[in-house]
C-alpha cells in the first residue's frame, strides 16, 4: 500500500462516527419524534411553571442523544435533583428528569415568596415538597399535551423528587430500563426563568418507551393525513363573499312615528357595555389562574374599545378619565352594513 492510499484523520473520524451511529437502537425519525414531543410537552410545562412563579419561563428546543443505561450516571457530577415520573395509563415506563440543584433551589425560593436569588442550594423537606407540587402540575400539563399528540389518554403518578449525589459510587439511578446494557434516550433542554441565570435539565427515557410513543405518533398522524386527503377529494364549490350595500334612508318608504308614542319609548332603560377585549381560555387555564396571572386580550394597545347596547355593537370609542371615573369618547358609529356582518360571525 502506497503512502497516498492511507486514510486521512478526517476520513477515519467519519468512519468511526458512522460506526457509532449504526449501533443506535433508535432511528433518526424516532429521535426527531421524541425531540418534537419533548419540545411541545415541555412548552406546556413551561407555561404552567410561569403561572406558578409569576415570571416568564422559556424552555428551548431540545437535543437528543442515545447511550447505554450503565453510562448515564457518569454524565452527571455532584448533587443533582432527580424527578421520577411513572406512566400509569396509555404508556408504561419511567420518565426521569435530572435538574441542577441551584435551579430547583431558585424555583422553591420563588414559590415561597422569595426573589429566586439563593445563597444556599440546600433543599429541606418543605422546599422539596413545594418543588414536588410544581413538578406535579408541570408534568400533568405535559401529559395532557402528550395525550393530544399521541391520540391516547396518558396519565402519570405523582412525581418523586429526591436529591442524588452522583459522586457517591453507591448511588443508584432510577431504573428507567431493566438492564444496564439497554439503550436510553437523553433529551437535553435549556430553561430560562425571567431574571435568573439560564440552566439545563435532562430527560431520560427508555428506548422501548420511545418506540411505543413513535408507534402511537405515526398512527395518529396517518389518520390526520387520511382526513386531509378526504377533504381534498370533496367536491369543490365556488364560494364568493357577499357584498352588502350601505343602507340609506328612503324618502318614499319613510315611516313617521307619532311624537307621543316616541316619547314613551325614550324612557326604556338600555344596558350599555364598554368592552376592552376578549379571549378564549381552556377550563384548565381558568382553574389554574392565581393572583398575578396575566390574560392577553385580542385588542392592541391604543385600539378603540367597543360600545355595545343590549349586547349589540353600535359604536367605538376611546377611554377617557372624567374626574375620578372612567368614560368613553365616541369616535365612530358602526354602519348598518358592518352590523349585519357582525351578526353573521
Amino acid at each position: 500500500m502506497t503512502e497516498n492510499e492511507f486514510l486521512s484523520q478526517e476520513e477515519i473520524d467519519k468512519l468511526l462516527s458512522d460506526t457509532s451511529n449504526s449501533e443506535d437502537v433508535l432511528s433518526p425519525e424516532e429521535k426527531d419524534m421524541i425531540g418534537e414531543i419533548g419540545n411541545i410537552a415541555m412548552g406546556s410545562a413551561a407555561t404552567t411553571l410561569s403561572m406558578i412563579l409569576g415570571r416568564d419561563v422559556h424552555i428551548t428546543v431540545p437535543t437528543v442523544r442515545e447511550e447505554k443505561m450503565k453510562d448515564v450516571k457518569g454524565d452527571f457530577k455532584g448533587e443533582q435533583v432527580v424527578v421520577t415520573v411513572e406512566y400509569t395509563e396509555g404508556l408504561k415506563g419511567l420518565n426521569v428528569l435530572v435538574l441542577e440543584k441551584k435551579l430547583v433551589a431558585a424555583i422553591a425560593d420563588l414559590m415561597m415568596g422569595g426573589s429566586g436569588e439563593v445563597e444556599s442550594e440546600e433543599l429541606d423537606e418543605i422546599k422539596l415538597s413545594a418543588v414536588g407540587e410544581a413538578m406535579n402540575q408541570m408534568m400533568g400539563s405535559a401529559a395532557t399535551s402528550l395525550s393530544e399528540l399521541l391520540g391516547v389518554t396518558v396519565n402519570i403518578s405523582p412525581p418523586k423528587v429526591e436529591v442524588i449525589d452522583f459522586d457517591d459510587p453507591n448511588t443508584q439511578f432510577p431504573p428507567v430500563v431493566d438492564d444496564p446494557e439497554k439503550d436510553v434516550a437523553i433529551v437535553e433542554f435549556e430553561i430560562d426563568i425571567e431574571n435568573l441565570a439560564q440552566s439545563r435539565f435532562y430527560q431520560v427515557i427508555g428506548v422501548d418507551l420511545v418506540k411505543k410513543m413513535y408507534e402511537y405518533f405515526t398512527k395518529t398522524h396517518a389518520k390526520e393525513e387520511e382526513k386531509a386527503e378526504e377533504t381534498k377529494e370533496e367536491k369543490k364549490v365556488k364560494v364568493e363573499p357577499v357584498e352588502f350595500s350601505d343602507l340609506k334612508p328612503s324618502e318614499t318608504a319613510k315611516t313617521e312615528i307619532p311624537h307621543d308614542k316616541l316619547e314613551i319609548l325614550l324612557d326604556i332603560p338600555l344596558k350599555v357595555t364598554v368592552e376592552l377585549g376578549r379571549t378564549r381560555m381552556t377550563l384548565k387555564r381558568v382553574l389554574e389562574m392565581i393572583p398575578g396571572s396575566i390574560i392577553e386580550l385580542d385588542k392592541l394597545t391604543g385600539e378603540p374599545v367597543d360600545i355595545l347596547v343590549n349586547g349589540k355593537l353600535i359604536a367605538r370609542g376611546e377611554v377617557v378619565v372624567i374626574d375620578e371615573n372612567f368614560g368613553v369618547r365616541i369616535t365612530e358609529i358602526v354602519s348598518p352594513k358592518e352590523r349585519l356582518e357582525l351578526l353573521n360571525e
